[in-house]
């Protein structure tokens, strides 16, 4: 439940404010991101399937749960990890320029996918939170997630840099995997 609701208040985070025009930078230029590689239906993905069996071992997940928010609109995957930190995949029915919050986030690209990165602390604990919506399809996009979690042995190691560079591999890894699972 607890994850849950720092999930909750992460996709707040996201999402308050975020009407009208995305914005790229100060001058009110709008976010462009890079062609898609391909397009991905968020009514039909499997955020579980984001993580693979060899990527699950490898990561040394604990569990996976499976979820839905946003009044059932949006599918979402949660793994928790052994070292302390927590992955989730969502799906959201909302395009990613609408994350775009000048001073606090900056555009990069995720397995050739525009993304929007932003690194925060987490809610309620002050520990390193990354978040990165990528541009999955016109009007929708896939929100992945790590965060460290109070579990984490080593949890001030951790910064918004190096858990950014992390999920950007990971997510890499996730967007494979949703291809190959939701391929034609």
């Amino acid at each position: 439940m607890r994850t849950r609701l720092v999930i909750g208040l992460a996709v707040t985070v996201l999402l308050t404010g975020c009407g009208g025009a995305a914005r790229h930078d100060e001058q009110d230029r709008p976010v462009s991101f890079p062609p898609r590689p391909f397009e991905l239906d968020v009514t039909t993905v499997d955020p579980c399937d984001g993580l693979a069996p060899s990527d699950r071992d490898r990561l040394g997940v604990r569990t996976t749960k499976p979820g839905t928010s946003q009044d059932g609109t949006s599918n979402d995957c949660t793994w928790s990890t052994r070292d302390g930190l927590g992955y989730t995949l969502q799906t959201f029915h909302v395009d990613a320029a609408q994350a775009f919050e000048p001073g606090s986030s900056e555009i990069v690209e995720v397995a050739g996918f525009g993304a929007v990165q932003r690194s925060l602390a987490a809610p309620g604990t002050g520990l390193p939170l990354c978040q990165l919506v990528l541009d999955v399809a016109d009007t929708a996009s896939l929100r992945a997630q790590v965060q460290v979690t109070p579990l984490a042995e080593r949890g001030g190691a951790y910064t918004g840099r190096s858990i950014c560079d992390r999920l950007r591999g990971e997510a890499s890894r996730m967007m494979a995997n949703l291809r190959a699972a939701h391929a034609g």
